[in-house]
């Protein structure tokens, strides 16, 4: 039985706006990408393992190995609840045929099954729903692989369900929120490019004419000359006379 589950980053919405801050003519294309974000689901594929209290449960390591590649180790956790998503350490075991380790605090018996990287819960109870993670580890040079799986206690609460409906009630409001703001960016960037446009129409521009006839000086444009002029000594001067 497989269910989608609902995964979403709002990184790539934040680096979407700043391209189109920048370059105007791509907000339409950013409002119609956030409306396929919201309409679309953007999903990841998780296997869902359904049981009950009380009872035995294998769970599946989902991480896809890639062929050639020699891993060196399997790790199993169990994924904290939303927000903090913490992942907490349940067995590990090196690859090919290592001993099987627990993780220090861990109170929950697991068993890692020989031959698989499943494990094996006994006796489960309503702690143990929720999502679990299969990681194997790739030498230097190659990329691990992760898998999730989840557990539904059917007569337990499904508290994770109800996250999830949440989380993605969530990013509708975001995207929503983020789709607003580029509206409104839009909208203000053209109402300013009007404006200027309005603007420069409106304001006169000044010509100089070079060829415009001189006109005479008035008699206050002479004063002003003969103020400005060189300034006369103080000193008196003495005439003389000869006769």
């Amino acid at each position: 039985m497989q269910a989608p589950t609902v995964s979403f980053s709002l990184n790539c919405l934040l680096k979407l706006l700043d391209i189109t801050i920048m370059s105007p003519a791509l907000l339409n294309l950013a409002l119609l990408l956030s409306l396929c974000v919201t309409l679309a689901t953007c999903t990841s594929i998780a296997l869902d393992t359904v049981s009950t209290s009380g009872s035995d449960c294998v769970l599946q390591c989902t991480a896809v190995s890639e062929p050639g590649v020699q891993y060196t180790a399997v790790r199993w956790y169990k994924v904290g609840q939303a927000p903090a998503a913490r992942l907490s350490g349940l067995v590990t075991r090196d690859l090919p045929n290592g001993t099987v380790l627990s993780y220090e605090g861990v109170e929950r018996e697991v068993e890692l099954l020989d031959e698989t990287h499943n494990i094996l819960l006994s006796n489960l109870t309503c702690a143990d729903s929720g999502v679990y993670s299969c990681q194997l580890s790739a030498p230097v040079g190659q990329q691990n692989r992760d898998g999730e799986i989840q557990l539904i206690l059917t007569d337990c609460p499904d508290s994770n369900r109800e996250t999830l409906v949440t989380d993605a009630c969530l990013v509708i409001v975001a995207t929503a929120v983020l789709m607003l703001a580029l509206l409104i960016f839009l909208i203000s960037y053209v109402c300013l490019k009007n404006t200027l446009k309005d603007k420069n129409k409106k304001t006169p521009k000044k010509e100089t004419l070079l060829d415009a006839p001189l006109k005479p000086l008035e008699k206050k444009d002479l004063m002003l000359i003969y103020t400005l002029g060189p300034k006369s000594s103080k000193t008196p001067t003495l005439k003389h006379i000869f006769v």
